[in-house]
Formats: structure tokens, C-alpha cells, sequence
């Protein structure tokens, strides 16, 4: 059928089944051509490709290096290896070829765009702005890269300079709600500075689409909140809250009963069978929920010179899933079915792959952070992959830190939980009893820390935990608003000074608002001696 044709002309075939998802009968065809013309760089190239959405990574790999070694300067090539890398969890590699492209002119914006998202979620931000500096100059009415230039400097702490990137998306495009979103963010506003009229009125716009109305109904309630109308705050930051929560569709029973089934599944009989771990004592996991202070937390432990920040690392979590797979399980097994079976992965390899995939973010120091707050669900898992670890769970005020999870919007539907009062409640009530069984069964190496203490009494409680890390004291971790390392949190403005308690007891300006998700976590018994 196909040896008269050029391999050319096979390709096309090739690509047409492709297109037609006959992904079996395109991939023997794409074998059989490089086969025939072993030479013919462009069918390997999408042979890898067919590999790859077969499920056959170790083909797909092979393919795709033997056509860069027929075509080494091929840029298109380099860049599918670069994404195949980042797809199956190794960001190593990925960052490493990705390194040696920043300087090169790349055929397509878009091509730049997700160069730089590899750079920005591998925490590089150096690379991931030099490549969105060099896309604003070629485009520099597009106020995306504008906004993405902003983002990086608030990472590094140049807030001032943010701010010059939000004002210059903002003269193009006065109404982009992730403009105003972030302008309203990076600094604290006041009576005499703010933006509050001008948000007020677009706010109300309803032909604007939600999860847009939303965030500028999160930067109006912000902006209020500094300028003490705290009201008027609430009243704006439930408007946005309630607008978001209808863009998606969650199911909170799923996440309680995962939570319950993890502290059936992980009990202190399983953490302590004997079995072997992968023996390291570089990582150090900050847990709990997002706005508990686990980002100050990381900030004094960083300050230290034996320890890295290495960010909100998804490492863990993608190993783990990766080592469930070696399982070869059933796809019809539900999501606690699913916790019952992670007992059976090899926990040694899964700390190994969760090292070695980590490496382009945890430095050449002999410690590291790993504040992903998701963490807080594999903590069992943890003690059992990396038993030389250790783990310090974050906890705050009920009331203050579900007040700070509901005021926040969250980029990219993360804690879907966070955008209904009850929704918040049911989730703390279950979050807080798995934190408390972690800490019940995890003995010398999991260490439970309060914010309000850290607040109250930051100089002893900075000893207690590098005591606790094995750490000799340094004074420069008094001084964690200094720390130069650069962090991607909805914390990156506050971190920059030194502590405050302005926020500690500010959820009691909206006690009354607050009553239905209070009276949710006092019957459960969470409020007692708060």
C-alpha cells in the first residue's frame, strides 16, 4: 500500500489517522516508514509523539531523541522534548534543555509563552522573565506579558516595580480585571490612595464574564478591608465569592471522605510496620492550610544558611501517582479505594523519584523546604518513604485562618472548598482531625507550630523549631523579612516585612457575617480554648 510512496507523503497519512484519533494503525505506519527511511528525521518526531498518547513513554522517549540526533538544531524538536520531559514528571530534564534555548529565537510567541511557564513552574523566574521581557518586546500592546513581568517581580520583592508593569497593562487595557486584581494586592491601600470608585462601578457590570466580575469584586472587597469600611468589605467579597463558586462544579463529600479514609488507611499500626524508606534528611514539609502562616514559617526556616526554599513543590504528589501506577490498578476504583491501595506502592523508590525530581529546586544545600500545603494529605505517606524527614504542620485560630482562606482568590480553582462559608467549615472540621492524627502518630519527626505563637513569641519558637530540625540556631532567622529568596505565594507582598498581628484577630470585624461558619465549627468541637 505504501511503498511506492515518498516517506513524505506517508507522513500525511500518517498525520490523517492521527487527526482521525485511529492512533494504533497511524503509529504502525509512522514504525514501518522509519524503518524503511531510518533517516527521515520527521517520522520519528511524530512517531514519538504516537508513543506517547499510546502510553509507551520509554518509545516515545527513544523516537524523539533519535530524530534530534538526525536534526540536532532543530528548535521545534527540542521544544515537543522539553514538554514530552515536563509531562512525565521530570522537570530536571526538562528545565535543563529548556535553559539552553532562553537565548535563542523561537518561531512563535507561543512557543515562548510555554518555554516560560516551564521556567515560572519550575520556580526559575530569572529565565521565565527573560523570556517574557523578550516577548513584551515584540509585543508590547499585549498586556498578558505585562502582567506575567509584574508577577515576576513581586516574587523577587520589587513591588514598586510591579506596580510600573500593572499601571502600563492598565493604560492599555483599564478594565482587565487580573490588572486590577493584582494592583489592589500588591500594596496596602487607604483613604487618600485607593481604587474603590472606580471598582465599585465595574463591579457591577454584569455583562462581564464571572470569574472576571469576580476577581474585581475580590479587589474592591480587599481595598475596603484596608481602608476599615469592613462592612461594605464582606458585602463585596461574598459577591465575588458566591459569583466564582457557580463557575465550577465540586462535590466536598469527596474530599471529607478521602480525608477520613486516609486516617483509616494510614493509622499508627501501618506507619510503624517495619519496611524501607529512601534515607535522606534533606527535606523539610511545611503543612496545613493556605494563609496558616506556613509561607512566614518557610521564610525564618530559609533564613537559615544550611536550608533552600524550594517552593510549593508538586513532586511528592506526582511521584505518588506515578508509583500507583506501577500498581496496574483498576481505573474503576474510586478515589478512597484508591488510598486503601497506595499501601502497596514501593515507598523507598517513591522518596527516591520524589528526591531525584526535585533536584532542579532544592539547591546544593544540606536541607530543603517543601511547603505544597496539599502535602498535608500524604503526610502518611511521608513517614513511610521518607522516615528521616521531617514535617511541620501550620495551625491557626479556626475562625482567623478559614476568614483568610474565604477572603482570598485562589488562582487556577485551587481549594474549591474556600468560596462558601459551610463549604469552609466542613473542610476545616475534616482537615483538622487528619493535622491532629499526623501529629498523634507521627512521633519525633512531625511537630505542630501556631501561628498566634510564632506572632507572640518569635525569637523562642524560631529556636524550638531549628531544635526540632536538628539545626544550629542563626540569628538571621529573626530577620526572615530579609531573606532574598524568591517566593510565589498569595503571601509574596506581606513576607517582604517585618511580623505584624494586624491579621491575627481581624476575622472579629465580621463576626456576624462569619456566624453560620462559626456555629459549624463549634459544634464540632473546634473552638473550645480559642
Amino acid at each position: 500500500m505504501t511503498h511506492d510512496t515518498s516517506p513524505q507523503q506517508q507522513l500525511k497519512q500518517v498525520n490523517q489517522l492521527a487527526q482521525q484519533r485511529q492512533l494504533k494503525p497511524a503509529l504502525l505506519l509512522a514504525e514501518t516508514i522509519n524503518q524503511q527511511h531510518p533517516d527521515f528525521a520527521p517520522a520519528w518526531f511524530t512517531g514519538a509523539f504516537l508513543y506517547f498518547q499510546t502510553n509507551q513513554p520509554e518509545q516515545a522517549e527513544n523516537a524523539l531523541k533519535k530524530a534530534r540526533q538526525l536534526e540536532p538544531d532543530n528548535i521545534l524538536f527540542a521544544f515537543q522534548e522539553i514538554m514530552m520531559l515536563d509531562a512525565m514528571n521530570r522537570p530536571a530534564e526538562a528545565l535543563c534543555l529548556a535553559q539552553r534555548f532562553i537565548d535563542k529565537t523561537l518561531p512563535d510567541s507561543n512557543m515562548s509563552s510555554q518555554l516560560a511557564g516551564i521556567f515560572e513552574k519550575n520556580e526559575d523566574f530569572l529565565g521565565a522573565q527573560r523570556l517574557y521581557k523578550h516577548l513584551n518586546t515584540f509585543q508590547p500592546q499585549q498586556s498578558s506579558w505585562l502582567l506575567k513581568l509584574a508577577l515576576m517581580e513581586q516574587n523577587f520583592g520589587h513591588i514598586d516595580t510591579a506596580e510600573l508593569f500593572v499601571n502600563q497593562a492598565l493604560a492599555i487595557d483599564p478594565n482587565n480585571a487580573d490588572a486590577l486584581f493584582l494592583q489592589s494586592n500588591l500594596k496596602k491601600q487607604d483613604s487618600d490612595h485607593n481604587h474603590i470608585d472606580f471598582l465599585q462601578a465595574l463591579s457591577e457590570n454584569k455583562s462581564a464574564n464571572p470569574t472576571d466580575q469576580a476577581k474585581l469584586y475580590f479587589a474592591l472587597a480587599k481595598e475596603l478591608e484596608d481602608c476599615k469600611r469592613y462592612e461594605a468589605s464582606f458585602k463585596a467579597r461574598k459577591s465575588g465569592a458566591d459569583l466564582y463558586r457557580h463557575t465550577f462544579q465540586y462535590d466536598i463529600q469527596s474530599d471529607l471522605q478521602f480525608m477520613r479514609q486516609l486516617r483509616t488507611d494510614f493509622n499508627i499500626e501501618f506507619v510503624n510496620q517495619d519496611m524501607p524508606g529512601f534515607e535522606t534528611e534533606e527535606p523539610i514539609f511545611i503543612v496545613g492550610l493556605p494563609r496558616s502562616g506556613t509561607t512566614l514559617l518557610d521564610r525564618i526556616i530559609t533564613s537559615h544558611s544550611d536550608v533552600t526554599a524550594a517552593g510549593e513543590l508538586k513532586q511528592f504528589n506526582r511521584c505518588m501517582l506515578q508509583a500507583l501506577q506501577m500498581l496496574k490498578l483498576s481505573p474503576q476504583l474510586s478515589r478512597t479505594e484508591m488510598v486503601t491501595a497506595s499501601k502497596n506502592i514501593d515507598f523507598q523508590r517513591l522518596g527516591e523519584n520524589y528526591l531525584r525530581s526535585s533536584r532542579t529546586r532544592t539547591g546544593h544545600s544540606p536541607r530543603f523546604t517543601d511547603k505544597f500545603p496539599q502535602n498535608s494529605y500524604y503526610v502518611g505517606m511521608i513517614l513511610k518513604a521518607l522516615p528521616k524527614a521531617k514535617i511541620i504542620i501550620m495551625q491557626r485560630n479556626p475562625i482567623a485562618v478559614c476568614y483568610a482562606v474565604f477572603k482570598q482568590l485562589f488562582s487556577e480553582g485551587s481549594y474549591p472548598y474556600s468560596y462558601s462559608l459551610t463549604e469552609m467549615a466542613d473542610y476545616y472540621i475534616e482537615h483538622n482531625k487528619l493535622l491532629n492524627h499526623w501529629q498523634a502518630i507521627g512521633g519525633d519527626a512531625v511537630k505542630t507550630v501556631y501561628y498566634e505563637d510564632l506572632v507572640d513569641e518569635l525569637e523562642k519558637q524560631a529556636q524550638d523549631i531549628l531544635s526540632f530540625l536538628n539545626l544550629p540556631w542563626q540569628p538571621a532567622c529573626l530577620d526572615f523579612h530579609k531573606n532574598q529568596q524568591p517566593t510565589a505565594t498569595a503571601s509574596a507582598s506581606q513576607v517582604r516585612q517585618k511580623l505584624y498581628n494586624d491579621s491575627v484577630d481581624l476575622w472579629r470585624q465580621y463576626e456576624q457575617q462569619l456566624q453560620p461558619m462559626i456555629d459549624k465549627l463549634r459544634s464540632a468541637g473546634c473552638l473550645s480554648g480559642s
